[in-house]
Parts: structure tokens; sequence; C-alpha cells
């Protein structure tokens, strides 16, 4: 069987965004899947002319020739979804046209929930898309539920969590302060302007800080994925979003409760358990395997820390190293890839 994946170039961004994507391609071509380069760099912000121009050359004549090289294909691997909709009409196209692949996607995000939930017109084209998929491989089953609701009927996998390359040591100490980090944008993450937290402190990554946070929090700066995680030795990552501290409003909070963060996979890769939004999709994930919290109020996190033994605390780090090693191993993107193909074939 030739099972193949499409992968895209890299723009070299500090921006976390692209870390996901490489890493499935990286475990994916350890699983035995060939790569189908795509040789160009989209800027999806980009509208000049030159730009549709270079875009229509390569709906024209570079898909089209790197997929009539890939007719041997069974399996086509594609990551869901392109920043560009009118290439990635025409690669799906193409796909079905050129090749006789069962076309599997690997689900980074589904804008319909995410950016675009009161536009139908979004969702109806978006929808449209997905149902041109032999099989899916989701966050969750939440996501699974909401693709099913809304009318995909092929075979779909849950990933779990999205497994993470870490090129830095697995933190191994086990010593608890009721320390806490978060890493992410921060320019949506405005509910950190709002906590008031007298026995902990947060330390803070990322782009786009406020002008002003509490006394409760340090900003650091800006880091690399692949550095980041050397800065990464509290005792717990926190996921949440939006702007209240009583839960996670808005549209990215509406989304955690259907999505699998990519920094609760940086946080467990790193041997750093998680404190999660208890309505979040992956709450369940971080509470049957034992890597963390799950809460319905950032009011009450000195509260929280403050019943957790020492003893407790070094369970929950234990099964955080644990599942460390299985991240940086791509256990779950392998055993997602094995049951997708197995189910589509």
């Amino acid at each position: 069987m030739k099972n193949y994946i499409i992968n895209d170039l890299d723009d070299n961004t500090m921006n976390g965004g692209r870390k996901a994507r490489n890493d499935v391609f990286t475990f994916a071509k350890q699983d035995g899947f060939k790569e189908i380069l795509l040789p160009f760099i989209i800027h999806p912000q980009d509208r000049s002319f030159k730009a549709k121009l270079q875009k229509l050359k390569y709906s024209k004549i570079t898909i089209p020739k790197l997929l009539k090289n890939a007719n041997d294909a069974d399996v086509i691997v594609f990551q869901y979804p392109m920043y560009s909709t009118f290439l990635m009409n025409h690669l799906i196209e193409d796909i079905k046209k050129y090749t006789h692949a069962k076309l599997v996607y690997v689900i980074h995000d589904i804008e319909g929930i995410r950016m675009f939930d009161d536009t139908d017109n979004y969702s109806d084209n978006e929808l449209r898309l997905l149902k041109q998929a032999d099989g899916i491989i989701a966050h969750n089953q939440p996501m699974t539920d909401w693709l099913k609701e809304h009318g995909i009927t092929v075979p779909i996998v849950n990933l779990g969590i999205f497994d993470y390359q870490n090129p830095q040591l697995i933190n191994q100490d086990m010593d608890y302060n009721k320390s806490v980090v978060f890493a992410g944008s921060l320019e949506k993450s405005t509910f950190l302007t709002k906590l008031n937290l007298k026995d902990t402190k947060l330390t803070l990554y990322g782009p786009n800080p406020a002008d002003q946070y509490p006394d409760c929090i340090q900003y650091e700066g800006k880091l690399s994925p692949e550095e980041l995680p050397k800065k990464l030795t509290q005792n717990f990552g926190l996921v949440w979003d939006g702007d209240e501290l009583d839960t996670c409003s808005g549209t990215y909070g509406h989304y955690l409760q259907f999505n699998a963060p990519h920094k609760t996979s940086l946080y467990l890769s790193s041997g750093i358990p998680v404190i999660i939004w208890k309505k979040a999709a992956m709450a369940k994930f971080i509470e049957e395997n034992h890597v963390g919290l799950a809460i319905d109020n950032l009011n009450d996190l000195d509260d929280v820390l403050a019943q957790i033994t020492d003893d407790e605390y070094k369970t929950i780090k234990q099964n955080a190293i644990n599942m460390a090693m299985q991240l940086r191993e791509g256990h779950y993107t392998k055993a997602a890839l094995d049951q997708i193909v197995k189910q589509v074939m």
C-alpha cells in the first residue's frame, strides 16, 4: 500500500501555528507515508495581482503535475484547512481527478466553528469541502459529533491530543510551589488582565501582550515553539481563553468546547501538568489520564492549588512525564493514521 501526505512549505515565522502541521507531517513520515511537497508558500494576506497570478499558475500547472506523479497512491492525507480556499479547492478536485486515492483529512481547525460561527454561507462552503473526504481525523468526540450533526457520514477517528516534537529535556522537577505558566496569543486572552491571585504566580509567554498586567503576572516575552519548552519550569500550564475568569467566553472560548488546543500539547510534552476549563473538550482527556486539573472558575485557582498535597502533585507530574514521552514519539498521530487507513480501505 502506498500512502502519501501533502506537505507545504514553512514560512519560518515565530508563530506556533505551523508547529502542529509540521509535527503531523514528521510523524506520518515516520509511519511510512511518502511526501507530496507543495513547492510554494501561501501568504493569505497578499491579495496583489502578482499573488493572484501565482495562485493561478499553482492551480493549473504545479498541483496537477504533482498529483499526476502520485497516481499510484492508495491514501493521500491532507492537513485541513489550507489557508487559501482557492488553492484548497483545486487541490482537492485534482486529487479526485488524477488519482484513485482515498482522501483523508487531518483537521487542524474548523473555521465554521472557530471564526465564522454565525456565517451560514461560510459554513456551507466549508461543509462542502469536508464532505469531499473519504475519512477524517478529528480532534475529539465533540468535534466528531459536530461533523456528524452537519452531515458528514465518512469514517471519523478521534486524535485525542496533538503530538509535539520537543527538542528540550522533559522537566522532571517534582517540587510543588503552586506556580503556573500561560503561553499563547495574548491579544485574545484578555481574561489575564482581570486575574487577581494572592498566593499563585503566573508566568506569561506570547506575542501581543497587554500594556499592563496585575501584580500576580510576570510577562517574559515571546519565544519560538522550539525554544519555549526550555523555559517551562512551572507546576502547571494553563489552558483558558476569552474575556472572563468564571467561564471561557466569546468566539475563542466557544471553540474550546470542540478543539484540542496546541498549548495543551506544548505543556504536556514538556512534562508540565495542565489546568483547563472544565467545559473544554480536552478536559475529559486531562482528567481521564490524570495529567492535570479541570476547573470552572479562575477565581478559585488559589484555593484549588492550596488543596493539592505534595504527594498528589507528584502523581500528576509523573503522569505528565509519561505522557510527554508518548507525545514526543507521535503516539497519537500514528495510532489515528493507522486506524483511519484501515477504515477507508
